[in-house]
């Protein structure tokens, strides 16, 4: 008998629908003949916690730190422990001889089954089956397909050793900073981590770019010239900005009216359709088309594989196929068109005899990229979310049967003495796979520096040309543009470039070697979700119209941060180590000794930060009250389920309260002409109208009562 553990019930359903035998239902399982399928929920066991190891440990005490765990247990979830041990029950049983690992095809797949069969002290073989599609016939494939699951035994080594690591870090730093923060009147939680707190580095890094930008001018020389058949623009061509404006005035009358050599080529090229979606590109588009986060264009696409079985493995960092999935193309194009009416021209435009870029054995990963399976569903039943991603997903995948994009590549170099002069124009002569986007406006910005020439520049002969005036533009240098949420994304895959050590550097290029998309990123295409999701939940990051800007908690955490936790520097050096754990080099124990030698310096420099002190001390600046002696701070009343703001100083009998409006004090313009207390403007319980009421009916004993709303204004 077989017992195949699934990380999921929806995968358990898709592997039951792909083994023959009779079915049979039990408590916690299936039966299909000589075959069990259970399934997990996710993890069902977690690290234990410091109080599980000793009780003295669920209080947080700095001098407790740096805690010290010489054998690192598990424990069972509550929320589902009853299913854990039917597992293990069923692991147990003397007619099971084989166990199959079906978690998900990476390292946190591999350790979520393994971790069950270490709880449960299993002994029997096991086996590792990789899914990607979750079809009948996908999973059929890949039972054929099925490997030792020793073969994956570094992987899952790996896998513990940085999940303990990250354990150690975590909780011991956020521990650390935390207490030592409410020792000053700090009320929250600094919470830390070795993924989280460089993105949160990363995005503080550019508010702060941003904030200590010196604006400089520099100039620009656009030339107008005549040649045979037109006159035309150009721009003068430089290695570096031109910041002095007498040279430009120099370079302007040099070429004034002189004669030029007028140099023309055209190219025909191909612009090849997009390649089909890895996780970090969909979340991206995701949020520039829908303004969704990535948390939860990823909770969509869960369900868009698990309860549809409509797409392959969701979580992949990877945008190419396959070759052999080109085979059953027409299959796949034939489901879309059968789930979605609205595509059938476009399927119908689509050529299954083309293949594209993107079946690419070499560039596969342990997994492909996300495209349609072959199932077949009823549209109307899912979410508008949910559609709009399948949408998506179905439109990349039917491109890469789109013939490319052909254009004319027009570019003019116009040389007067030393100097050149550049312009180019593309024409596109057949739309290819852009017709399947017509109406998207996704293009590049344009660069500023740019000239537009309405004139046919293919049009033009080489040949002589002459100077008819130069311009000169006075510009403004700009800072960076604030984060927005595809941006972060797509600086997530490639944080290196803004490392300046080089073995760091090197070390998370290295990292990233095989994976196309990636070059010397940080976190995964999974995790990075989760960890962005984190960093608006503690109020350290912010979205403002698009833009992701950091708080002043999260400016603060990076300012006292040191650079191994704010930057990617350990997950560089950790990468490194695990190496030489896969190479066996190392041992997992070593490596986590390592990791605690490293946390334990952090604690005694944290114990003696006076810089933490001051920063943490529990009172937010930005809002100075009218007293003058305190700061409105944000708080939540229990009664009303609403935030307000009150001041610091309300011990001392500083009584102010104002409405929150966004986030911040709804600060008031009127007062009580009774007792000149503010006056603060709420919403009705029946929620479609205002009224106004005197801050100082407590304080004072104000009896004004209620006033009446008048176009944003207390009727008085």
């Amino acid at each position: 008998m077989k017992l195949f553990i699934a990380e999921k019930p929806a995968l358990a359903k898709s592997i039951a629908a792909g083994i023959d035998g009779e079915y049979k239902n039990g408590d916690g399982f299936f039966q299909k003949g000589e075959n069990i399928i259970t399934w997990a929920f996710g993890h069902l066991l977690e690290l234990y916690m410091p109080e599980d190891y000793d009780e003295n440990f669920k209080k947080w005490d700095l001098k407790d730190l740096p805690l010290k765990i010489d054998e690192f247990k598990y424990k069972p979830i509550q929320s589902s422990k009853e299913q854990l041990k039917i597992i293990c029950n069923l692991i147990k049983r003397s007619d099971v001889d084989t166990i199959i690992n079906c978690g998900d095809a990476d390292e946190e797949g591999q350790i979520l089954i393994d971790e069950i069969l270490k709880y449960a002290n299993n002994k029997k073989p096991v086996l590792r089956l990789l899914l990607h599609d979750l079809t009948e016939k996908g999973v059929r494939s890949e039972l054929k397909n099925m490997k030792s699951n020793n073969d994956f035994s570094n992987l899952s080594e790996c896998g513990f050793a940085r999940s303990i690591a990250d354990w150690i870090v975590g909780i011991n730093l956020t521990r650390a900073y935390t207490t030592k923060a409410q020792n000053n009147g700090y009320k929250g939680v600094i919470s830390v981590g070795r993924v989280q707190t460089p993105i949160l580095g990363l995005v503080v890094s550019r508010d702060l770019e941003r904030e200590g930008h010196k604006s400089s001018f520099y100039y620009t020389l656009t030339g107008k010239f005549k040649t045979h058949q037109a006159e035309i623009l150009a721009n003068l061509k430089t290695d570096e900005k031109i910041t002095d404006e007498n040279e430009a005035n120099e370079i302007k009358n040099i070429c004034l009216g002189k004669n030029g050599i007028l140099n023309v080529t055209n190219e025909n090229k191909l612009e090849y359709p997009p390649l089909p979606y890895n996780l970090l590109n969909l979340q991206a588009d995701c949020s520039k088309k829908f303004n969704f986060k990535p948390d939860k264009t990823l909770k969509i696409t869960q369900d868009l594989r698990e309860k549809y079985k409509c797409i392959t493995y969701n979580r992949s960092d990877c945008e190419y196929l396959p070759v052999n999935m080109w085979e059953s193309s027409t299959n796949v194009l034939n489901s879309i068109k059968s789930n979605l009416s609205d595509f059938e021209n476009i399927i119908k435009n689509a050529d299954p005899n083309l293949k594209s870029r993107a079946f690419n054995d070499e560039f596969i990963t342990a997994h492909f990229a996300i495209i349609p399976t072959e199932a077949t569903f009823d549209f109307n039943s899912m979410s508008k979310d949910e559609q709009n991603v399948y949408k998506l997903i179905s439109k990349r995948y039917i491109a890469q049967f789109y013939e490319p994009m052909q254009y004319l590549q027009t570019n003019i170099e116009i040389l007067i003495n030393d100097y050149k002069f550049t312009t180019s124009k593309k024409k596109i002569i057949k739309n290819g796979y852009l017709s399947l986007f017509s109406g998207e406006n996704d293009s590049e910005q344009k660069n500023d520096d740019e000239v537009e020439n309405s004139f046919d520049l293919s049009l033009l002969e080489s040949g002589n040309c002459q100077t008819l005036n130069i311009e000169i533009n006075k510009k403004q240098t700009k800072p960076k543009p604030y984060y927005t949420m595809p941006t972060l994304l797509k600086d997530l895959t490639s944080i290196s470039k803004y490392v300046k050590d080089e073995k760091i550097k090197t070390l998370l290029k290295e990292k990233d070697k095989d994976k196309k998309g990636e070059n010397g990123g940080i976190g995964t295409p999974a995790t990075r979700s989760e960890h962005i999701k984190n960093l608006f939940e503690r109020e350290y990051i912010k979205e403002e119209k698009k833009s992701i800007i950091s708080t002043k908690k999260g400016r603060d955490l990076i300012a006292l941060a040191p650079k191994i936790l704010s930057t990617p520097d350990m997950t560089a050096l950790w990468y490194e180590q695990q190496l030489e754990i896969q190479n066996g080099n190392l041992s997992k124990d070593d490596f986590l000794n390592r990791v605690f030698d490293e946390v334990e310096e952090q604690i005694e420099l944290i114990k003696n930060n006076a810089l933490l002190d001051k920063n943490f001390n529990g009172i937010d600046k930005t809002y100075p009250c009218k007293c003058g002696k305190g700061f409105l701070q944000k708080r939540h009343s229990q009664k009303t389920g609403k935030d307000f703001w009150g001041c610091s100083n309300w011990k001392n009998g500083c009584s102010e309260i104002y409405p929150d409006l966004n986030g911040k004090p709804n600060i008031p313009k009127y007062f009580c002409p009774k007792c000149g207390s503010a006056l603060n403007r709420w919403k009705n319980k029946k929620g479609d109208g205002y009224y106004w009421s005197c801050s100082g009916w407590k304080t004072k004993g104000c009896q004004i009562g209620f006033i009446n709303d008048k176009n944003g204004k207390p009727e008085i």
